[in-house]
């Protein structure tokens, strides 16, 4: 498995990826700095102030990270900071759904439609997670790719994203749905 991970066509993939969800999550949350900063707010978790600043300096380290992911030289800590932010946000999410607040839009992306916090957002975080730190782990090991490896890298990590996003606007569509839980929930 370690041989298949160090291939660079499959570190590309991954990498490319793990930059477009982050430029992602980045841009959605800067163009609409106001509302991304309800949402942080509607977490609990830290005072007004403190949240008005974390909803500003979390999608500038989200478009830092995906910046570096492009950057082979800095993709190993793009990484690990990449995977800092999944597990920060899982636990975030964690702490809410034990609260029972289950009905607060976790934030991730801001595509019109509110995507409800749940244990599957924090496995999907953890999981991610673990991807940047393999990503991490094996980008030293691998050897620089070709042409061929480059395009084929970035075609396969566009695409996982494109089928990563289209997942993601079902699920809200799907949620959109189902029935708001309680009124302790908003």
């Amino acid at each position: 498995m370690e041989a298949f991970l160090q291939e660079p066509v499959v570190t590309l993939c991954l990498r490319t990826f793990l930059a477009l969800l982050f430029a992602t999550a980045a841009w959605s949350k800067l163009t609409r700095l106001e509302e991304f900063y309800g949402v942080v707010r509607n977490f609990r978790l830290l005072p007004d102030g403190a949240s008005r600043a974390v909803a500003w300096l979390l999608p500038v380290l989200e478009l830092l990270v995906a910046i570096g992911l492009v950057l082979r030289p800095l993709a190993v800590p793009a990484a690990q900071l990449a995977a800092v932010l999944l597990l920060v946000f899982a636990v975030a999410i964690a702490v809410n759904v034990v609260r029972g607040r289950t009905a607060i839009d976790c934030g991730c992306f801001r595509q019109g439609l509110k995507q409800r916090i749940s244990w599957w957002l924090v496995g999907r975080n953890a999981g991610l997670a673990i991807l940047a730190l393999v990503v991490a782990a094996v980008l030293p090991a691998v050897q620089p790719a070709s042409i061929v490896d480059i395009v084929t890298g970035l075609l396969a990590g566009a695409t996982a994203m494109v089928i990563y996003l289209g997942a993601s606007l079902l699920g809200g569509l799907v949620a959109a749905q189902s029935p708001v839980p309680s009124t302790k929930d908003r």
